[in-house]
């Protein structure tokens, strides 16, 4: 176990070191773009600081990922012991696992949000899990609010989006049913007439 750990930390370490080295040169770049005089040299830098600057976003979308992954190894490590038993009985028997009102609505979220990771990573594999991943953790969080099951899933996936830092437009391809009405405390339901 603990040269899981020390293997990790190395990494931690290494993905620091390159982040900080690449946001020099990134720097540097940009500093030698601004003042080129010429126009085929000054390409050349710009597009030399756009490869440094993505891959400095790389490298610090890898840390987060490796973040999440830890935090996500921690919480299946704390999961109960009697639903891993019931878990592991359903694989046996072949059943599923039911699908919960909220895991429906969370599948729903992800597959409308898909097109904008996909657009957002410009088809770069390893930024594309990083964001499913984001996304997946962020979907986790919001499942946790009282409203989660109520609101729209556009609205759901609109909020994500904008915390992603998602741009572009969200779908529906079928309409969703309203949330049922709610009387508010102070409310009064309408009386017939008997008049």
């Amino acid at each position: 176990m603990s040269t899981l750990a020390e293997k990790r930390g190395r990494s931690e370490a290494i993905l620091g070191e390159l982040a900080e080295l690449g946001l020099m040169l990134a720097r540097d770049l940009a500093t030698q773009a601004r003042a080129c005089e010429e126009p085929g040299q000054q390409v050349g830098l710009v597009d030399a600081f756009h490869k440094t600057s993505r891959a400095v976003r790389l490298t610090l979308a890898l840390d987060a990922k490796l973040d999440r992954d830890a935090a996500r190894e921690a919480r299946d490590a704390a999961c109960d012991a009697e639903t891993r038993a019931r878990r592991a009985d359903d694989a046996v028997r072949g059943a599923p696992a039911p699908a919960t009102p909220a895991d429906t609505r969370k599948g729903r979220v992800r597959n409308l949000m898909r097109r904008l990771v996909w657009n957002e990573s410009e088809g770069d594999e390893d930024e594309l899990d990083s964001l499913m991943d984001d996304l997946d953790a962020r979907l986790h969080e919001a499942a946790l609010a009282a409203d989660f099951e109520t609101l729209p899933v556009e609205a759901v996936a609109r909020r994500i989006a904008a915390d992603m830092g998602l741009s572009g437009d969200i779908v529906l391809s079928l309409c969703e049913p309203p949330p049922p009405p709610r009387l508010s405390p102070t409310s009064s339901l309408a009386t017939a007439d008997t008049g």
